[in-house]
């Protein structure tokens, strides 16, 4: 009967420690919870329906020719009041014929200085950045080409800049890159159909992310505060089944195991995964892809910056690359104050100093 033994052993043992795992995760999830639900974690970003985003084979930007209002609001995870909900930003995008965020239309042939990055060079979260900069080259011998789209790597500006290229038969002076160290875990992607009816037509089926709305005359701050809560409260998206049923999706759901995994990849973790690479190859093509000069401006974040980048793998491993490399680079720090509040993007005051960072950056590489 030792084997009956050894079996109710085994099952005390096994109930024991899945009670006791239950007990800390319902801790943490409690402790952990308890200041997000007074605080405005949920993004919802709103642009002008209609003409906004189109998708091409592998890169995504605007339509030409369009003036889109943006704004984003951030909710609280239990939004019941217009009180819940905060609006962060909210600016005007103006395209040129290529649907790019900037002022001056491209032509057949012309010389071009590429300045390429994700959202920070887009602009997201003030009115863009990109629009000084242009006055401030007016006179340039090199056009200067905003290659700025949201939520992009290197992978997908190397994708736009080729395209670009090849339409227009551009050629391209100089490159300054401003990325961030989270660029490069950015694959390709483009935006999904599901998300496009929202945004071309105000067909929603979804909460959060980008949604297509109707600034008309008459919509003041607080109407579109009630018609974000209303998505919020009054749509049922979410199926029953995505609460835990099963302990393999509450294990997939565990904050405590998650946490570990992040720490444990960040602390031991040697590495590089494949999208990394693949955006490291795409640097070096964007860099050989120039007749002149190329220079990159590693952007700080809100948690990353020039003094404690050594702590974060990813931050490590795109310095270490660029300089293995012999690509120069300097840092361009945002300080605290640079950034919203809720939202990781800068402010106007942030995107001043990139703009600063630019310029210092397009005196070494145009002659």
């Amino acid at each position: 009967m030792s084997w009956i033994n050894r079996a109710k052993g085994f099952a005390v043992i096994f109930f024991s420690s899945v009670i006791a795992f239950s007990i800390v995760e319902f801790s943490y999830r409690l402790f952990s919870e308890k200041d997000l639900k007074s605080s405005y974690t949920q993004r919802t970003m709103l642009f002008e329906s209609g003409k906004n985003f189109v998708n091409h084979k592998d890169y995504f930007k605007y339509f030409p020719n369009q003036s889109i209002r943006s704004m984003t609001l951030y909710s609280k995870p239990q939004a019941n009041s217009i009180e819940d909900i905060v609006i962060e930003y909210d600016y005007i995008i103006n395209t040129n014929n290529m649907g790019l965020v900037m002022k001056g239309d491209l032509r057949t042939g012309d010389k071009v200085a590429f300045i390429a990055g994700d959202s920070f060079t887009e602009g997201q979260g003030a009115p863009p950045w990109f629009y000084r900069l242009e006055d401030d080259y007016h006179s340039s011998p090199l056009k200067l080409v905003n290659l700025g789209i949201l939520g992009t790597g290197p992978m997908q500006w190397k994708n736009l800049a080729s395209s670009i290229i090849k339409e227009l038969d551009l050629r391209v002076g100089a490159s300054v890159i401003n990325i961030t160290p989270d660029d490069m875990n950015r694959g390709v992607w483009t935006i999904k159909d599901r998300e496009l009816r929202c945004l071309y037509k105000v067909d929603c089926d979804y909460n959060f992310g980008f949604q297509g709305f109707n600034f008309y005359n008459g919509h003041d701050y607080d109407d579109m505060k009630l018609a974000v809560l209303k998505s919020l409260t009054e749509k049922k998206f979410f199926n029953s089944d995505d609460h835990v049923t099963s302990v393999k999706k509450y294990m997939k759901k565990s904050r405590v195991t998650y946490d570990i995994y992040l720490f444990l990849k960040n602390k031991f973790g040697a590495s590089k995964n494949e999208i990394v690479i693949m955006n490291e190859k795409a640097l070096i093509a964007m860099k050989d892809a120039v007749e002149g000069n190329f220079i990159v401006n590693v952007v700080s974040q809100k948690t990353v910056n020039s003094t404690n980048f050594n702590k974060i793998k990813y931050a490590k491993q795109l310095i270490q690359f660029l300089e293995l490399n012999d690509i120069n680079y300097s840092w361009c720090d945002i300080p605290p104050s640079g950034f919203h509040k809720n939202d990781g993007h800068p402010n106007s005051d942030g995107y001043e100093i990139l703009r600063q960072c630019t310029k210092d950056a397009l005196v070494k590489v145009i002659q």
